[in-house]
């Protein structure tokens, strides 16, 4: 006949922690963390397609700026001088270096025709961009995100007893929507060109 052994409070509990320790973190944790990790998935696939679709307009803004060499140059293709700060704003968040040096020019039609083109390229990117992040499925972290509103205190609570400690710091995920990539990932300002 086998030996029954019978713990105390305190080695059951030291019991119970051991055998926590050996299964990674507790669910609570585990939850959060698969949360995190759909949204920074989902994040990083929308930042990755994002750049992809980008290529052109970064070309374009290069090559555009070393083409006018300075900004003022194009001011009489613009409807206003406030368009030089879109420019100026698109070359700080889009331009990449160019493969070959680009000599600046005088000319206004290669300087109306490389305004035209980052002004198509722009709204092409707008348009496609607007129809992917409709697009995007949110059904997945939106139900993970439900499912940590509704038992991530519960899980803390049994992993460390207390429902006080359990609530502390705790606030539901609101579901993500689309204005909230939109916001992560906006569409670009267009420069409005004159006639």
């Amino acid at each position: 006949m086998e030996e029954e052994i019978i713990l105390g409070r305190d080695e059951t509990n030291e019991a119970f922690k051991r055998f926590l320790s050996q299964f990674d973190a507790p669910a609570y944790i585990r939850r959060a963390r698969g949360v995190q990790a759909a949204l920074d998935q989902l994040l990083e696939y929308c930042r990755g397609r994002r750049a992809e679709w980008l290529e052109f307009a970064r070309m374009r803004i290069a090559m555009l700026h070393a083409l006018a060499g300075d900004w003022d140059n194009l001011l009489p293709f613009l409807v206003d001088k406030d368009q030089l700060d879109i420019l100026r704003y698109l070359l700080a968040a889009l331009a990449s270096p160019l493969r070959a040096p680009v000599e600046p020019t005088s000319s206004s039609h290669v300087l109306r025709r490389a305004l035209r083109e980052l002004h198509e390229s722009l709204e092409r990117f707008n348009q496609r961009w607007q129809t992917f992040l409709t697009g995007v499925d949110l059904t997945a972290v939106n139900e993970l995100r439900d499912g940590y509103n509704r038992y991530y205190v519960l899980e803390k609570e049994c992993a460390v007893r207390s429902a006080r400690i359990a609530r502390q710091g705790f606030a539901p995920l609101p579901p993500l929507t689309l204005d909230d990539l939109v916001s992560q990932f906006p569409l670009l300002p267009v420069p409005r060109l004159r006639d």
